[in-house]
């Protein structure tokens, strides 16, 4: 029984599952691993099989991370399904035997040990020109795997050794540690890897000083923090922006083909050649925030929705007639077909009207708006916006909200159930540099600097002429500012729940934001957030699976 016990714990915590697909395809001659990642393709293979991993811990399919990133929030709630896990939308039956938890803290761990096999290899290997390079990304990309296990659970277990025998004891490291080793893995990196890279996609200076800049700022407000780390992230912040403005257009920067924008410091890589099927296993990130949209895929042009997760109202409420990233985020005009927005582009004019969503600030009538183009909009539906736009489980109607269509991609193939996107997944960006440099100075009680950076975020998101009207001063810097314009700069980005833990505002935010949360829990007397142990439900539990099968002494995250 022991015995079995101890394998299993090293297949949940240490596996290299996440790279065998990619790996057993190269290795069509049966050589030893030992031997094969000594030699030069062998050990860039490899590399390779490290950065692959990223597909693994941000997949959409089955129990998929992206609710771990985003439920649970002042942004989203539950679809009009009810498939989602309500454990991570609501919180109140959160516990250690949730699979959603267990998936990415599995899948986290046989990241980290690819990474820790690359590591090891980088040292025994025929392979020379680029190891100290290789060293660095790999360093980088283990720490990142760290950083989203911290935030996620608090203090975990430190592995930072090539496992290659069972092993059934794994010691949990404070927090304090895991961030010391976080950041400490990342200075090394940064000074190994280059400015730029010819292979896009690899790790380079910029990447490294942005997640620097993040990783200072949330340990900042952690109790071991210190005011300095503020002033860091400030530092690091900036250098990553390296005075770069936001030159692309909100609209352009996700319009379909332009993966490669240079405001894009760190994204997973995706190929139509390289996924299993032309329908699963790509970027499903364009599938989770909006509701059912009808139609056939790619016969009639309509992506597939799982309408898992769907705006709140606080999201189109925190938007303003003068920013450009409403439309340039939400489907606000569709037409008969969805993708004619995409194909048809430069006709769009002549194109049948099917859905107006109505912003609040349109204060002409149906009748108004039909009449300035009736050719094209006499028989359009014309939605305005409504408490219904928050189209859930109670607004079981397909099309009653604006879909999020920031990550669309015309060229994704379907299948019942399922939409396989080739489009890179944006996880560092210019922009939320920005908002990063914003949130550090402020805390470091520099809300001038702070507003400036803010400031440059809505200067590109004005639309034309209003860039006053978008402008704010020091004064009306704050905490719930900032997130707001994190919600508005950040919509699918798999950037919020982290955002309110890191702030401290989670229960407050989805509280009162949260439409989910607060009727289902909150009115009825109920606080989901409170475990049995009267505290807290803010980290994540230990998974159940990795406790029994630890020999070492590991208490479980309070509230569960």
């Amino acid at each position: 029984m022991k015995t079995s016990k101890i394998y299993f714990l090293l297949l949940l915590l240490l596996s290299l599952g996440s790279c065998k697909d990619y790996l057993e395809e190269e290795n069509k001659s049966n050589i030893i691993a030992e031997d094969y990642y000594k030699t030069q393709e062998g050990y860039e293979k490899l590399i390779n099989a490290a950065y692959s991993t990223l597909r693994n811990v941000y997949a959409y399919t089955g129990t998929s991370s992206a609710y771990m990133f985003s439920a649970g929030t002042d942004m989203y709630v539950e679809g009009r399904t009810g498939d989602q896990p309500r454990s991570l939308s609501e919180y109140r039956n959160l516990n250690p035997d949730d699979p959603y938890v267990l998936s990415f803290y599995t899948n986290l761990y046989k990241s980290i040990q690819t990474c820790n096999t690359a590591l090891y290899f980088n040292a025994n290997t025929a392979e020379t020109a680029n190891l100290p390079v290789r060293k660095g990304e790999m360093q980088f990309l283990r720490a990142y795997y760290y950083f989203l296990l911290v935030q996620t659970f608090g203090g975990v277990p430190l592995v930072t050794d090539r496992i290659t025998v069972p092993q059934s004891e794994f010691k949990r490291n404070s927090a304090e540690e895991i961030y010391t080793f976080i950041l400490s893995e990342m200075n090394a990196a940064l000074e190994l890897v280059p400015e730029t890279s010819a292979q896009y996609g690899r790790v380079t200076k910029r990447a490294i000083r942005h997640y620097l800049a993040k990783v200072h700022l949330t340990r900042g407000y952690e109790s071991f923090g210190t005011a300095q780390d503020f002033q860091t992230a400030a530092q690091f912040a900036d250098a990553a922006i390296n005075n770069q403005k936001l030159n692309t257009s909100f609209e352009d920067l996700f319009y379909p083909g332009n993966d490669r924008d240079p405001e894009i410091l760190f994204s997973i890589q995706y190929d139509a050649t390289s996924l299993p099927t032309s329908t699963t296993g790509g970027n499903g990130q364009g599938n989770f925030f909006g509701p059912y949209q009808g139609g056939q895929g790619a016969v009639q042009g309509y992506p597939w929705r799982n309408y898992a997760l769907v705006p709140t109202m606080y999201l189109f409420d925190t938007f303003t007639e003068n920013d450009a990233r409403f439309d340039a985020t939400f489907m606000v005009y569709h037409y008969a077909r969805y993708y004619d927005y995409y194909d048809k582009k430069a006709d769009r004019a002549n194109l049948n009207i099917r859905f107006y969503y109505k912003p609040k600030w349109d204060t002409r009538t149906e009748a108004q708006w039909k009449a300035e183009d009736p050719a094209h909009r006499n028989t359009a539906t014309v939605i305005p916006y409504s408490l219904a736009w928050e189209s859930s489980q109670r607004t079981v109607a397909d099309n009653a909200s604006p879909t999020v269509k920031k990550f669309d991609d015309p060229k994704s193939q379907f299948s019942v159930g399922n939409g396989s996107s080739s489009r890179d997944l944006f996880l560092a960006r210019l922009g939320e540099t920005y908002l990063i440099a914003a949130e550090a100075y402020f805390k470091a009680g520099n809300s001038s600097l702070a507003a400036e950076r803010i400031n440059e975020v809505r200067r590109r998101a004005a639309k034309p002429g209003r860039v006053a009207e978008m402008t704010i001063s020091s004064a009306d810097v704050s905490i719930n500012f900032i997130l707001d314009e994190r919600a508005r700069e950040l919509v699918g980005e798999f950037h919020r729940w982290f955002d309110l833990k890191r702030t401290g505002t989670l229960i407050e935010r989805t509280r009162t934001l949260n439409r989910d949360i607060k009727t289902n829990w909150f009115d009825q007397g109920i606080n989901p957030f409170l475990g049995a142990d009267g505290q807290a439900k803010i980290l994540r539990p230990i998974p159940t699976a990795a406790l029994d099968l630890n020999n070492a002494e590991v208490q479980q995250n309070p509230g569960y």
